[in-house]
This record gives structure tokens, C-alpha cells and sequence, in this order.
């Protein structure tokens, strides 16, 4: 029986898709031989809910492909060669392929309570090794709701994606990405109602009925109802699913400041919720100096936090991130102090991010 990768696409579409995956799956064992343990497909397309677009009459996927790579070992992994493949199926698909850090299965035991690693475990389809290696090497932990960081963490992404966004939009980066702005505004607005269910202990992997969980929520608790999102957030799945359904035109500027405050409304609540502080309001929030992530911060820790500021030219104990916290409200215009050099310091703040988150 051919998977299903997505939820509007035809059986056709379904096994053509399944022909090239099962043979770049051959492709890879070929090249690993016996160190190879798993190829693993993971995302929307692993959850069976990749998104689709019509390409020239033709149904073609539209998201990324996830690989996850289990190996016996990880040293002289012949990457030249996976790249090689990874890019001429690219090139097909006219999609991103990409492979995640390779990993043993002593790796996965040890899987800390991440979004990515709960997404992954509940959501992906085995194309070479043992069906269930996942759920069998995965730490249990990943089978209980997420912890309420990962609502914070996931915020702080999507609020970067949609500062990148501006940046894009106001000429201080650019992209080779059409749908770059775009994509990135669905993103966070789906990321806003993800940490929601995350900070109520109702995430789910599959995207098919979050919306519905959404507003049950919103029927419980008359704060999270007045944020108003459920409109945006069902507008979002929509996208998910098929983007194509939707008008061209990249968000404008004032759309992604619309979203920015929709975004740390949401943050701001998220954080109230996760550290039981009660903050008056963003301005509040960032001239707070205690440490979000303690847990980062241990005596060990802290060691590893100065040389890790040190790659970025400073000194200072805290981790990186902590200062991302504080400075993104700000960058997105959601407190009474602006940035003296708005394209400067969001060119810096999008290098830190992408190095240390």
C-alpha cells in the first residue's frame, strides 16, 4: 500500500512521490553500506501532511524534506557523496532536501524533550531500517507533554523569522526565496497558536484538528479568547496545507507589524504562564534581568557560556540566547524603546540567532 504524504495530494501524486523517496532511500544504503541503521523521513510529509502546490497542471510538493540519518558511526561519513544525492533530488523536486546532524541510536536514547525530537517520534515514516526503531529507542519522556520552554523556544524562532521578514521587506537583507516573506508571516502565525497548545499541555503533532483543540482553549480560558487568533491560525493550517490556495502577494510591511504584536501578546503570556512572574507589560519584560533558561546557567554551564560569547566578541556569562529574549521585542517594535540602529542591530541579532539557537 502506497503512504500517503499529504492530505490533498492524489494517489498518484502519492506514489510518484513514494518513488523517488524509495529511491533515494536505495541511493543512501548503497553508499553506507552496513553503517547504516535508519533513514528516517520526518515533517509534514513524515506526518502525512506535506503541503502541495500546482506546478504547470501538475501537483508538486511544497515544504522541505526532512531526513533523519541513523548511522553505527558517525566519523568518516561519506558527506560529499549524500550531498550529491541530496542536491539532484532537490533539483527534481524543486524542493529543499536535507539531512539532519547524522546520529547513533545511543543518540536517540538520550533525546532531551525537544519539539523536534517529540514531532519526529510521533510523526515520520521509516524508509530503510526497522519499522518502530523510533519508538523503541526514544527516550519516554518524548510520550508526555511538551515542557512549557518549548512554547518559548518556538516563539522565539518564529518571532525571528518574522524580524527577518521585515528585514527582507525593508531592504536590509535579501533572499533568493520568492515566497521567503511570505512563508515566514504563516509561520509565526501558526507558531502562535502552537504555543498555546503547548503551554496547555494540548500540543499534538498532526496539524489536521489543532484548530479545534485551539478553541477549546479559547472556550476555557476568556484571556487566551480575547488574543483573538483563531481566525489567523485556521488561515495558517490552511497555508500549511496548500499555500497555493492563496493570493500571491508577500505580506506588506504593516501586515508583519500587525503579526508582531499579535506575537508578543502571545509571548508575553506564554512567559507569565511558563515562570509564574507577572509582568505589566513588554517594556516590563525586557528590562527584567533575571535569567529565562536557568538551566543554562549551571557552573559548567556557565564556562561553556563565556566562550561561546567570546566567538561573538563579548564578555559575558550568560548564554547567547538570553539576550535574544530581550532585544527581539524590542527589534519588532513592541516596547516604548527603539533600536538606535534598527538594520545594524537586526543584521547582528539574525547572526547571533542563527549561530547559537
Amino acid at each position: 500500500m502506497t503512504i500517503s504524504y499529504t492530505r490533498d495530494g492524489s494517489s498518484e501524486f502519492n506514489r510518484w512521490l513514494d518513488r523517488i523517496l524509495r529511491g533515494f532511500s536505495e541511493e543512501v544504503a548503497q553508499v553506507l553500506g552496513d553503517n547504516l541503521v535508519a533513514l528516517i523521513l520526518g515533517g509534514g510529509y513524515g506526518r502525512g501532511e506535506g503541503g502541495l502546490v500546482i506546478v504547470g497542471g501538475r501537483e508538486r510538493p511544497y515544504n522541505d524534506l526532512d531526513f533523519t540519518l541513523i548511522v553505527k558511526n558517525k566519523s568518516s561519513l561519506p558527506m560529499q557523496q549524500l550531498d550529491a544525492i541530496r542536491h539532484r533530488h532537490a533539483k527534481e523536486l524543486g524542493i529543499h532536501v536535507d539531512f539532519s546532524r547524522p546520529l547513533t541510536l545511543r543518540d536517540v536514547e538520550r533525546w532531551p524533550p525537544w519539539l523536534v525530537w517529540y514531532d519526529l517520534v510521533n510523526g515520520h515514516v521509516v524508509l530503510k531500517g526497522p519499522q518502530g526503531i523510533l519508538k523503541r529507542h526514544a527516550p519516554s519522556v518524548l510520550q508526555n507533554p511538551l515542557p512549557l520552554i518549548e512554547a518559548t523556544h518556538l516563539l522565539l524562532n518564529r518571532g525571528t523569522g518574522t524580524l527577518w521578514a521585515m528585514a527582507v521587506v525593508r531592504g536590509i537583507r535579501v533572499t533568493s526565496e520568492e515566497d521567503f516573506v511570505r512563508r515566514n508571516f504563516y509561520k509565526c502565525a501558526l507558531a502562535l497558536g502552537d504555543a498555546l497548545l503547548i503551554a496547555y499541555g494540548r500540543f499534538q503533532t498532526a496539524y489536521f484538528g489543532r484548530d479545534r483543540v485551539l478553541s477549546q482553549i479559547a472556550g476555557e480560558h476568556p484571556d487566551v479568547a480575547a488574543f483573538g487568533l483563531q481566525g489567523l491560525y485556521e488561515k495558517a493550517l490552511h497555508f500549511k496545507f496548500r499555500p497555493d490556495a492563496f493570493v500571491s502577494e508577500n505580506p506588506a510591511e504593516k501586515d508583519l507589524e500587525e503579526l508582531a504584536h499579535h506575537w508578543g501578546t502571545v509571548f508575553l503570556h506564554v512567559e507569565k504562564r511558563r515562570t509564574g512572574r507577572s509582568w505589566k507589560g513588554m517594556d516590563d519584560y525586557v528590562c527584567w534581568k533575571g535569567l529565562r533558561e536557568p538551566e543554562e546557567h549551571s557552573l559548567k554551564g556557565i564556562f561553556r557560556n563565556i566562550l561561546r560569547n567570546r566567538q561573538i566578541g563579548i564578555w559575558a556569562w550568560r548564554y547567547p540566547r538570553e539576550s535574544l529574549y530581550r532585544r527581539l521585542p524590542v527589534l519588532l517594535g513592541l516596547t516604548h524603546e527603539s533600536a538606535a540602529d534598527w538594520p545594524g542591530e537586526t543584521v547582528r541579532f539574525l547572526q547571533v540567532w542563527d549561530r547559537f539557537n
